[in-house]
Formats: C-alpha cells, structure tokens, sequence
C-alpha cells in the first residue's frame, strides 16, 4: 500500500514539475496515456512551478482553476500606475525575489500550453492547469489540482495536518504524510531557471492586485538553452517578490503526444500571491471521504459504498467508482462474519463462501482468506478478506 499511494501522490509533482515547465526538456516518459512514478523525470526546466521546497519539508498541495477558456494562457493586463519606481536593474540570484514554502499562506497559479503536431502531422494542442493554495492556518494545508487538456494526467492532491488524498482518475489514494516518498529536493524553483541580471522595461504595471515594475529576461538570463521569443517577470514594489513569470519559446519535444521532431510553441505564465492566513477553504476531496454504510458509521453513504459498507477502523482506503479496497486491525474472519451480517439488509444474497486456510511455518501463522459472493439482480460482487499479514486486507469488486 505505501508503494502504490506514493506512486500516485509523486504524479502530481511530476506533472507540475516537468510537463508544466519543461520548455524543451520535457521527460516523454509522462506522455499520454501513462502513469508516471517516483524518479521518472529529469527536472531541467526553463520556468517553474510551485513555490521552492528544501528536503524534509512538507510536499506541495493546491488546487487548480477550471475556467471554460483553460486553453489560453493567463495574461495580465498592463495598467499604469504612478508612483516610485523599482531599481532600473535586479538580480534574480536575490532569494528575496521569490515566495518560498516559509511564506505562511499563498497561492500560485499557472498555466502551460503547448501549441505544435503530432506524429501524425495533425496540429496537436496541449494546456496545463494548476493552483496551489497552502495556509498554516487553522491547522498547515494544502490543497493542489493539476488538469491537463488536450492529453491524459489530471490529478489533485489535498494534505491536511498529517494526511495527504491523492485522486487520480476517480480513485482516492489517501496516505500517511509520513508515508508518501515525493523527491521534494527535485522539485524545480524559479531561481534554479533564471540566473544573472535583468532590466527594467516597464513601470508601475498593476498585476495580481500589486503595483509591480516589469523586467525583461533574454537568453542569457535562462539555463536551458531552448529558443527563447520572450520572457519578463513582474515584481510588486510593496513586497518585492516576483508575482508574474511569463515566457514565450519554441522547443522540440514528446509531450502528450507532440512530434518530438517539430518545433512547438509554448507559452507559460505563473502568477505568485500572498494571502492572508486562514483564508482558503481546504477540505478532504468528496471522493475520498469515507461514508461508511450505518453499520460502519456513517448515516449519509454513497455510491459503491451505500451497497458495500466499510468496517469503522479501516486504513489506507482506496475508493473508486467500481471497487473498494482498505485495511483493518480484525481478523479475516472477522471481516467475513462482518458482510455475512451487514450484506443483507442491503438487498443481496449471499451465494458463495469460501475460507482457505493458510499454513503454518516454523513460528509463524498467518490468518485465513475468506471469499464470499454476493448476488443483487445480475450483480455479481467479490468481498475477499486476506488475512495474510498484521493487518487485513479487504478488498470489493464486481465479478
């Protein structure tokens, strides 16, 4: 169970950390249709994505926005504004410049799209969404949504105290904190990407509610080497941290699909603001609330779970549209006895029942599997109850 939730959890840093922001380098082993894990990706990028992470810090939790114009990149708007004016010239090496995971509460949005063909020749198109919102208040949360249009990999991911839900594809994968192995100290930062001096070109822009002072980046400002059309950042005269990133390339690369061969056009822009603590409102996902039928606790259930009730005490849930899987501290007996009783009430008949007994070796003796059948009109349901290890495992499905 570790292993897989932390798989899932690593794929939304792996979305934000290299199909976001790798103009050029984008690792084509997350392309269309597969699932990424821990370690797949190379973090050589030309932009960023959330706020800098040091190792042994919290991973990154947010959420994305899903307005109908997704496929644009989020611009702003310059407006003038007077007032007094930012150095002619800033070094981007200065950490000032940058909200970093210290910042007790703020919120960043991005957006990626990627405009080319595909190896069929066919003009290909491809945005990525995301929102991180993170507060200490009342209790540290994060809430993270990446969406991906155009290709395969919209994930979201919620850390609240010390657990972390991870949904992908409709399946809940909640996990101890404690648990999940995300390789923080890969997570790219703005301050890796961009290095040296740069000017400024513009003055008193109103970006993101900040009076800011508009700088411009070339080439030599960026590590990668990919073709660069434009680049500026944008930093807020009150706080003097970057609220802006915006860039303009064209690089060669596999992304979702995308002719590796072929030029594509990519634009991004990542917008950086501080709030006020306690101001988001971060809760577990629907999906992967637990409403256990009454027998399990819960008044209200729904779904897959108004049939098949999940015993109070269950850890490591996963819950999908189409099956249930969890561990408890009972026996498999127990478990078994638990559905003989409770599945019933709910309409269905149980119609096979099977315990296969486990052998015992040397000093050690595990507990039974239990395999019971239950039928509901054309229905055919599985509840297995392996008891093969310190805790059970109880797994629901459909035959």
């Amino acid at each position: 169970m570790k292993k897989r939730s932390s798989i899932f959890i690593a794929l939304v840093i792996i979305l934000t950390a290299s199909l976001a922001c790798n103009l050029g380098r984008i690792d084509p082993s997350t392309g269309a249709g597969q699932k990424p894990t821990v370690g797949s990706v190379e973090t050589n990028l030309t932009a960023t994505t959330a706020p800098s992470t040091e190792v042994g810090q919290e991973p990154t939790a947010g959420s994305v926005q899903t307005n109908p114009t997704a496929t644009t990149v989020l611009t702003q708007e310059a407006v003038a504004v007077d007032g007094t004016a930012g150095p002619e010239t800033i070094d981007l090496t200065n950490p000032a410049l940058y909200i970093s995971f210290k910042t007790p509460a703020y919120k960043f949005d991005g957006a990626t799209k990627f405009t080319g063909v595909d190896t069929n020749k066919s003009p290909k198109e491809v945005s990525l969404l995301f929102t991180e919102e993170t507060q200490s208040l009342p209790k540290k949360s994060r809430h993270f949504l990446v969406e991906v249009i155009g290709g395969n990999g919209s994930a979201e991911t919620v850390v609240i105290g010390d657990q972390v839900y991870t949904v992908f594809e409709g399946v809940c994968y909640p996990s101890p904190l404690s648990s999940v192995e995300i390789p923080a100290k890969d997570w790219p930062k703005l301050q890796d990407v961009i290095k040296g001096q740069a000017k400024r070109v513009e003055s008193g822009v109103e970006v993101n509610g900040f009076v800011t002072d508009k700088y411009k980046l070339t080439s030599e400002n960026m590590v990668a080497e990919d073709e660069l059309i434009s680049a500026f950042v944008y930093v807020a005269r009150e706080s003097g941290f970057i609220t802006l990133f915006e860039l303009q390339g064209r690089s060669k690369t596999g992304f979702q699909g995308l002719d590796p061969n072929q030029f594509t056009d990519v634009s991004i822009a990542y917008h950086y603001n501080s709030v006020k603590d306690g101001s988001f409102e971060i809760a577990i996902p629907a999906v992967c609330e637990n409403p256990a039928a009454p027998a399990g606790g819960s008044p209200n259930p729904t779904g897959l779970l108004a049939e098949f009730p999940v015993m109070n005490g269950a850890k490591a849930s996963l819950i999908g549209k189409e099956s249930v899987f969890y561990q408890i501290k009972k026996t498999a007996t127990e478990v078994a006895d638990f559905y003989r009783v409770e599945m019933p009430k709910h309409g269905w008949t149980l119609t096979d029942d099977k315990t296969v007994e486990r052998v015992k070796k040397g000093n050690v003796s595990t507990g039974p599997v239990v395999t019971l059948a239950f039928t509901k009109e054309s229905k055919i349901f599985i509840v297995k109850s392996d008891g093969g290890g310190p805790l059970t495992g109880v797994s629901i499905q459909e035959k």
